[in-house]
């Protein structure tokens, strides 16, 4: 059964493409959103909001990719206002600023609302992104979805710190930005069900034997920016020479690195803390590993360390494949692994202070990558702890199972796409209750106030720059050799095919509107208000605007 769509995402390529050599989570975690939209959502059409007619080409022929069967509408961003006909836009992204204060320049706060989400917070522009939100005009209808209670928490610290600041500088009494839900990434758990004949291939091709123990490590291979591999191959490196006899430990790294510096750390690492571990790498990118690495493997682990993670996908993407985890007990990570349950979060330890480091990546001494990887190296994971995790999985098959099926359940209740798509519809209805439940919009528009303060009208900003302003009272009249108007739509059809004769053609109006305007003037001089009085309101604008650019081309001179 379909229901009418209540939800409409923003879409362009690059928030939902998994095919670019630069694979990032927030790339699979936006094709997995649509697709899941797709599947679960039960709309009676998909709606995207468009920039471009690529754009537009691109969302239609990836839907189509992931099995879509319902109507497909894109609505260009021209068209803001017709997302009242959903109710929500979804933003791939944290940033609702800028659609916030679009959304207020054509009155339609109470129409739709706004729902971003949180990938990374640790840039730069994201958390810009977050602090304006408590300036920016969003209203209680709007939310940015964090994908777990951690993030939140950082959320919620940013704004505290630039809320106390606003007060003190402002006096602002009243600061508040949008709803800050928890709502999960999810998985497409049948797709990822183990598979016999893909364990039996990878397990040959990679020379792994019937009894031998694959851990797998599945993401991008970046010791600054993802995680650092040396708590893993020391502590899996202690514990495969203590596995039981005959067991040999294999060690798998489904993944990507960002180039050649990154690939021969991890190589020297690995010979110099682990060099009896046997170490495979396979190209996580590749559509055939993503969908069967899994398959391969006993145990997943991902020893996180590093603020560019927020949620982290690939645990839950191990758990719905029935593995067990080893996982840093960070970020995302702490809601997603249930320790003793599903597998073992192994203890973190942060150290400060790190002022010194925000302050070089704003003033441009360190990149956003030297930035990050210095708060990286003052994150420790508990070697002895991963070591003794590792063992214990290693060494007990029952253990093994039992985290196994606890892990897959866990997966199957929680971060299906099934549920997590129902507590978006619970979202999106519940701000829809509160659009219409008569609360106040914040800081509603007055009449004649600037809807947008900072993107105001440049004929009224730059209103000290020209000599006078044209006014309804400016009287204005035909320019000398002009006897009528149709001598004067001639003038301006002859300016018209010159090149560049009019800069902007497409913000003038029509001949027809131009020869009601001109026509006015063949009795003699006229208020410029006058001229267009005729004319509907909405078109009046456009063409009072358009006399200034008759005298511009000296049809029309001031009287």
């Amino acid at each position: 059964m379909t229901t009418p769509a209540t939800a409409a995402l923003l879409y362009a390529p690059d928030g939902y493409d998994t095919s670019r050599p630069r694979l990032m989570g927030r790339h699979a975690a936006g094709e997995g959103f649509l697709k899941a939209l797709i599947q679960h959502a039960g709309f009676d059409r998909l709606v995207a909001l468009t920039r471009t007619a690529e754009d537009e080409a691109a969302f239609r022929t990836q839907c189509l990719a992931l099995g879509a069967t319902m109507p497909l509408e894109a609505v260009a961003e021209t068209a803001l206002h017709r997302l009242a006909e959903t109710g929500c836009l979804m933003l791939p992204g944290p940033e609702l600023s800028h659609h916030a204060w679009r959304r207020r320049r054509i009155g339609a706060a109470r129409g739709f609302s706004l729902v971003g989400i949180t990938h990374t917070i640790a840039s730069a522009t994201a958390m810009d992104s977050l602090a304006d939100l408590l300036v920016a005009p969003v209203q209680p209808w709007d939310a940015v979805i964090c994908t777990s209670a951690a993030v939140r928490g950082a959320v919620q610290r940013l704004w505290q710190a630039e809320g106390e600041y606003l007060a003190r500088r402002l006096g602002a009494s009243r600061l508040e930005g949008p709803a800050l839900p928890v709502i999960p990434l999810g998985v497409d758990v049948p797709a990822l069900a183990r598979d016999p004949a893909a364990r039996r291939d990878w397990r040959g091709r990679l020379g792994v034997a019937a009894d031998d123990m694959v851990v797998l490590h599945h993401g991008r291979l970046s010791f600054h920016a993802k995680a650092h591999p040396l708590p893993m191959f020391l502590a899996l490196g202690r514990a495969a020479a203590a596995a039981p006899p005959g067991v040999a430990v294999h060690l798998v790294l489904s993944g990507w690195f960002a180039d050649a510096v990154q690939r021969n750390a991890f190589k020297a690492m690995a010979a110099a803390l682990c060099p009896a571990l046997a170490v495979h790498h396979v190209d996580g990118r590749k559509p055939e590993v993503r969908r069967a690495i899994w398959s391969a493997a006993d145990i997943f682990t991902l020893l996180s360390d590093n603020i560019q993670e927020s949620f982290g996908l690939a645990p839950v993407e191990a758990m719905a494949s029935g593995l067990p985890v080893v996982a840093a007990d960070w970020d995302g990570l702490r809601d997603t692994v249930a320790h003793g349950v599903t597998g073992f979060r192994i203890p973190t330890l942060m150290a400060g202070p790190m002022e010194d480091l925000a302050a070089r990546h704003e003033a441009g001494q360190d990149s956003y990558d030297h930035y990050i990887a210095g708060a990286a190296q003052f994150t420790a994971v508990d070697v002895g702890a991963a070591e003794v995790a590792f063992a214990a999985l290693i060494g007990d098959a029952g253990l093994r199972a039992r985290m196994s099926a606890a892990a897959l359940d866990r997966a199957r209740t929680i971060y299906e796409w099934s549920v997590v798509i129902g507590q978006y519809r619970a979202l999106w209805a519940e701000l829809a209750a509160l659009r219409g439940a008569g609360r106040g919009e914040r800081v509603a528009l007055l009449r004649g106030e600037n809807p947008v303060p900072r993107r105001p009208d440049p004929g009224r900003l730059f209103a000290d720059f020209p000599t006078q302003r044209l006014a309804p009272e400016t009287r204005l009249r035909l320019a000398p050799g002009l006897p009528d108007a149709a001598a004067a739509l001639a003038r301006l059809r002859a300016i018209a095919a010159i090149p560049g004769g009019a800069a902007r053609p497409d913000l003038l109006p029509g001949a027809d509107a131009f020869g009601v305007m001109l026509s006015g003037l063949e009795a003699g001089p006229a208020q410029a208000g006058a001229l267009v009085a005729a004319l509907p309101p909405p078109h009046a604008a456009q063409c009072f605007r358009a006399l200034a650019w008759l005298v511009k081309v000296d049809v029309l001179r001031l009287a």
